[in-house]
């Protein structure tokens, strides 16, 4: 049997490549041949590069180019490329199983606009009949899908074998389409910490970063000023901070793993936080509707506490001296993942 797997795999997005890292990893370990198909619409990757010279920031030139070195030594693509759904239906044909997912593959604005027209790609419109088709772990980014939109991709849901989502929202979606959605973790969540730590063998790092500070997205005023409140209270002047310099993919797990505290906005931010025992503080996103995957992910383990949407002294100061009970956590995640897993295997068993 061989899989291909789609996702955002090209971002300049640690979590994205990660969870693509991830589920080919899992797969992988479970004896399967798999490869990634190599797609990002042409129209997508003209705008990535235009909007970096627009803002005139070498540090997005160099975090891509970080990044990219990790997906040439550590992700199995596809030989052919795909810049359009169009090359996808004429050659895309030589797996038995195609997996969509994880990431936020079934993001409306994608859908409609990533090719200058509405593209079905990750929803496996160009997947010949007969093929297998799951989503894993897949997310629509929104808790609400305009009617033009689920006009659009319910024919190609209904083709689907097995569909499973990361977020209560998007279960939530697809079941009002009328279709049955299983609720899965991410695919980071699927391996274990130490097939991570086999990437830091060899590493060479020049700082350890005692507070580890990953914020994603413009204007988010809320989160610098709890980074600045926690660094100035509960850190001394010489302790070392992530600034978001372009650091690669293994530099970021490892910072994550060997910090004293994470505060971050990020969800995968939280999940290796998770992973690697960091404590951590989760601080929402302000002016987005793209909280639900953290708060489903927190729920899930126990940790809802640590996530914050104000800047409260107290809180953040009891959250900062509050233990985390690592084993609880791991149990739950453990569970999570035997779920996950199951739903993976019986939707593979072809």
């Amino acid at each position: 049997m061989k899989i291909g797997t789609i996702t955002f795999h090209w971002g300049t997005n640690y979590g994205a490549v990660l969870q693509a890292y991830a589920l080919q990893q899992y797969l992988k370990q479970n004896q399967y041949e798999t490869e990634i198909i190599d797609y990002i619409p042409l129209r997508v990757k003209l705008i990535q590069v235009i909007l970096r010279i627009k803002n005139l920031k070498i540090s997005e030139f160099i975090k891509e180019y970080r990044i990219e070195k990790f997906r040439e030594r550590y992700l199995e693509l596809s030989k052919k490329k795909y810049c359009s759904n169009g090359n996808l239906v004429k050659d895309c044909h030589s797996y038995d199983v195609y997996i969509c997912g994880s990431d936020q593959v079934w993001n409306e604005s994608f859908t409609l606009s990533a090719e200058g027209k509405p593209t079905l790609s990750y929803y496996l419109n160009f997947v010949k009949n007969g093929k297998t088709r799951i989503s894993y772990a897949t997310s629509f980014g929104t808790d609400k899908l305009r009617q033009k939109v689920i006009d659009l991709i319910k024919p190609e849901l209904k083709k689907f074998k097995s569909i499973s989502v990361r977020e209560v929202t998007g279960k939530t979606i697809v079941e009002d389409i009328g279709l049955e959605a299983m609720l899965v973790i991410d695919p980071t969540l699927l391996i274990d910490k130490e097939t991570y730590e086999k990437l830091f063998v060899n590493i060479r790092v020049n700082d350890n970063y005692q507070l580890f500070n990953y914020i994603l997205h413009q204007n988010q005023t809320r989160a610098h000023a709890i980074t600045d409140y926690i660094y100035d209270k509960h850190f001394d002047a010489e302790d070392k901070k992530y600034d978001q310099e372009p650091i690669g993919i293994i530099e970021w797990l490892y910072g994550i793993r060997n910090a004293k505290f994470v505060i971050t906005n990020s969800f995968h931010g939280a999940i290796f936080s998770i992973i690697f025992h960091t404590p951590f503080i989760v601080v929402t996103v302000e002016n987005s509707g793209m909280n639900n995957r953290i708060t489903t992910l927190l729920d899930a383990v126990g940790l809802n506490d640590r996530i914050i949407d104000t800047l409260d002294n107290i809180v953040i100061d009891n959250l900062i001296g509050k233990s985390i009970d690592w084993n609880q956590v791991d149990e739950r995640v453990r569970s999570l993942r035997k779920d996950s897993s199951d739903f993976l295997k019986q939707a593979l068993d072809i």
